[in-house]
């Protein structure tokens, strides 16, 4: 049974407009929807027509019309009635799409309608709550994805076009790249051989790289993105922090997508695996040779948690209070599998942190220092000194990218 308090409080959670429609296709009630929200349906009647012929009695529906989301609900509710989830998009749109929404659904260029950003993660969460609500019923977001599978089509061709493009492949292209190729340059990546990934990438082989796009540069950019993510999963094997992995991938991703000629793309694809085995060298370098043991996943919970707290002042006690764990504990088993202590780490992260800051960026360096957490410039300063061997001035002056730099 529908309660208007649930849907008004859903609202705040997935910041998505609710429309509750009667069974001769009128709007009933409306929760966070603006007027021009529900112009859309008042305005399109025949975009009413095709979500009520989309509906199920068994599950929530989730289709997608000129780039806004939508979810139908009618199981849980009185015969013929259904609820509306949206618009929403799951990321901001360009203006040029803004302009097409307007127009599509009957707006006017001039209405200024933006609509309400909701990742597709969350949505999916609200679809599946609204539901249980509604029904009662727990349906996990696999099987939610399982019933939607007959609303799209790519889905349902999915076999038939693999069997198609897997035939096509055997009977007029020759091999793809060899997979002993790729281990290579991941093991590299994962051991911080920096000779040894120059070295499998060098390598000459019989095969090519498969297309995965009809335009060239798409197709490049999707093979970059493949490499990328797979390097930050050799990093992290090596080493690196999941977070700091996955946030430099994210970086690294989207800079591809920036770049608009094929070259580049190439060359910015190879830096990026370069950039992961240099930072898996720094690490085994900072940390010395270390036992050729599994690394206790405690471990990568520490790094993660330094990464996401490095503008703070980190105590190894707030560490262990996190993780909730014996802080002595911790920091043995830190020091004895990364030959460095907790507390010596976070300076060096911290540092690191500050070494991009002075190169790439034009704050202070106080301001550098108050937002890594340190009481001081000076204090800054002095870690600096012991973990890169110049202060900050003088680094800056050698490896800063701008002309004029607010030195104090």
């Amino acid at each position: 049974m529908l309660q208007p308090y649930f849907l008004e409080h859903m609202v705040n959670l997935i910041h998505t407009p609710f429309h509750l429609f009667s069974t001769d296709k009128e709007i009933i009630q409306k929760f966070g929807a603006r007027d021009i929200e529900t112009l859309i349906f008042e305005k399109n009647p025949e975009f009413v027509e095709k979500v009520f012929s989309q509906k199920s009695e068994q599950h929530p529906v989730i289709f997608t019309e000129s780039s806004l989301v939508y979810a139908i609900f009618a199981k849980g509710l009185s015969k013929g009635t259904v609820i509306i989830a949206g618009p929403v998009t799951i990321g901001p749109l360009s203006q040029e799409i803004l302009i097409q929404i307007r127009r599509y659904y009957n707006l006017g260029r001039k209405s200024g309608y933006i609509p309400p950003v909701c990742p597709l993660d969350k949505f999916v969460s609200g679809v599946l709550l609204l539901h249980w609500h509604l029904t009662g019923e727990e349906l996990s977001a696999a099987r939610l994805w399982k019933r939607n599978q007959q609303n799209y089509t790519a889905t349902m061709n999915l076999q038939n076009r693999i069997s198609q493009d897997i035939f096509e492949r055997q009977e007029s292209a020759g091999l793809h790249n060899p997979y002993e190729q790729e281990l290579r340059e991941l093991d590299s990546i994962e051991k911080g051989d920096i000779q040894a990934l120059t070295k499998s990438i060098s390598e000459t082989y019989e095969g090519e790289i498969g297309v995965l796009a009809k335009d060239p540069l798409r197709s490049h950019k999707n093979v970059a993105v493949g490499n990328i993510t797979l390097a930050s999963r050799a990093a992290i094997r090596g080493g690196i922090s999941v977070e700091k992995s996955f946030s430099l991938a994210d970086s690294l991703i989207q800079q591809v997508e920036e770049i608009d000629n094929v070259p580049e793309v190439e060359a910015f694809k190879r830096e990026a695996q370069f950039v992961y085995a240099r930072l898996v060298d720094e690490e085994n370098i900072q940390g010395g040779e270390k036992q050729k043991t599994k690394t206790n996943p405690l471990i990568g919970q520490v790094k993660d948690y330094i990464f996401s707290h490095l503008h703070d002042p980190i105590q190894v006690a707030d560490i262990a209070e996190h993780m909730d764990i014996n802080a002595d504990y911790l920091s043995h088993l830190f020091s004895s599998q990364e030959k460095i202590t907790i507390t010596n780490y976070i300076r060096r992260e911290k540092v690191r942190r500050g070494e991009n800051l002075l190169k790439y960026s034009d704050y202070r360096i106080q301001e550098i220092a108050f937002y890594l957490g340190f009481c001081s410039q000076s204090h800054f300063a002095r870690a600096f000194q012991q973990v890169v061997g110049m202060n900050p001035n003088e680094y800056r002056r050698k490896f800063g990218n701008r002309k004029k730099w607010k030195m104090k």
